[in-house]
């Protein structure tokens, strides 16, 4: 394989430092809605991941498409497929891929876009899998909280309309429990697996979380999946999270928080 993001910065344990991508994205193709996503694929990251492990000519595929990162593949003649259950984030993929187009005549036909559930739409075929599975019960969310008085801004309010806008199908799986979210997770693995041909690799963006004060390694259980599929381990790299506006406010109130994320890359055998 390639060296993963050469050009980036590293920190003292090697973690990837990534800049941030808040202008660059805000002067690209997606619609300004975009921006309000609390968990956004970094564009620097996944540009990295494409540049190792995609050519020219092939295509890539994200299962959980969200607000459409992926879609700067396109721009490196790159085939790309993404899939989201949630309506909104389907029309803003729609309106990103009509930007696109506008910016770079011709590359919006190398994106195919599909609405629904990514385990009856797959297996599709395909020569790569880039994705970062939504966490579980991130999207549990049934009201908008009030804003506190002693809060100094409306931004917990904003996150709770924009995740009630955006987690309308009731099998998203981000509202489920633990078991069913992991059961529903290695289904979607499998299925991916399945879809990338010989040779094909399949990269997966994943964040420990904390359970009852405790860090719990997905990063581990992604390896163990992959290997009970047959998959060959290429690539693992860490990156130095900047967080969310959730991760910040429970750092702020000195609750346990992880501040890395691992980029898990896997080739399917010849």
């Amino acid at each position: 394989m390639k060296e993963f993001a050469p050009e980036l910065e590293r920190n003292d344990e090697g973690w990837i430092i990534l800049p941030r991508d808040v202008e660059v994205r805000k002067r690209s193709f997606f619609p300004e809605a975009c921006m309000a996503h609390p968990a956004k694929m970094n564009m620097y990251m996944q540009e990295a991941i494409i540049e190792y492990v995609a050519e020219p000519g092939e295509t890539i595929l994200d299962p959980f498409g969200g607000t459409g990162t992926l879609m700067i593949a396109a721009i490196m003649d790159i085939r790309v497929i993404l899939l989201e259950i949630e309506d909104g984030y389907h029309k803003l993929q729609q309106e990103g891929r009509a930007n696109l187009d506008k910016m770079f005549p011709g590359k919006g036909e190398l994106i195919t876009l599909l609405h629904g559930d990514n385990r009856f739409l797959l297996p599709i075929p395909c020569d790569h899998v880039s994705t970062s599975p939504p966490y579980q019960q991130a999207m549990n969310i049934s009201k908008v909280r009030t804003k506190r008085e002693d809060a100094p801004d409306e931004w917990l309010v904003d996150m709770d309309k924009q995740m009630l806008e955006y987690s309308k199908s009731p099998r998203n799986i981000s509202k489920l429990n633990s078991f069913l979210y992991t059961r529903a997770v290695e289904k979607i693995y499998t299925l991916c697996y399945q879809s990338i041909r010989p040779g094909g690799t399949i990269t997966i963006n994943t964040k420990d979380r904390i359970d009852n004060g405790q860090r719990v390694s997905l990063s581990g259980w992604v390896q163990r999946v992959m290997k009970q599929l047959g998959a060959e381990q290429v690539g693992w790299f860490k990156w130095l999270s900047m967080g969310s506006g959730f991760t910040n406010i429970a750092r702020s109130q000195g609750k346990n928080v992880v501040s890395d994320e691992d980029v898990m890359c896997f080739r399917k055998p010849r």
